[in-house]
């Protein structure tokens, strides 16, 4: 396990984060990457089981990826997912991504959560200097979280996303620490 692998929890009001493990590649899991509805602004359209388990494994091992579950404090259900990577410690940067999968949780400021906690341990954890992403331009609501949580726009790449045969901007987003 390399460095940043140690803090393997990151604990916030109504949800913690913590670092996946083979164990955590369950059939509802893959069910949110297999769901039409919750994959819609992602890439991934379909997974398996041994699918998640062999991704699980290449983030742990890597040494430019943080990959994290978001679990509801209340009853600890794994809900969703969150991850730095790439990682850049030479450019102090991070490619952040989210995705909550269970829909009974969207809509309650947990992605908010969940993001504000891993910026914050990217900033004071892991030294970086810079927390990137990049969304799909109709992901409206992805928009506000990000907004929300203090990062602002500063590229749009027109018509630079191909999902399902139509073209979308690419927005992307950043917060410093500076």
């Amino acid at each position: 396990m390399n460095l940043i692998k140690k803090k393997d929890l990151i604990e916030g009001n109504n949800l913690f984060l913590s670092v996946l493990l083979e164990e955590h590649a369950t059939d509802r899991y893959a069910g949110w990457l297999n769901d039409s509805y919750v994959n819609n602004y992602l890439e991934t359209r379909e997974v398996s089981k041994t699918d998640l388990v062999n991704y699980i494994n290449e983030k742990f091992l890597s040494d430019n990826s943080l990959f994290f579950g978001i679990f509801f404090k209340e009853n600890s259900k794994h809900i969703g997912n969150i991850k730095l990577e790439p990682i850049d410690f030479d450019k102090e940067q991070a490619t952040l991504g989210i995705i909550i999968g269970e829909k009974e949780y969207w809509g309650r400021g947990l992605a908010t959560e969940a993001t504000n906690l891993l910026v914050d341990y990217a900033f004071s954890v892991l030294g970086l200097k810079e927390v990137r992403l990049g969304v799909v331009s109709e992901n409206k609501a992805a928009i506000k979280v990000y907004a929300k949580c203090g990062f602002k726009v500063f590229e749009i790449k027109e018509k630079a996303i191909d999902h399902n045969g139509e073209k979308f901007d690419q927005v992307f987003m950043r917060k410093l620490n500076y």
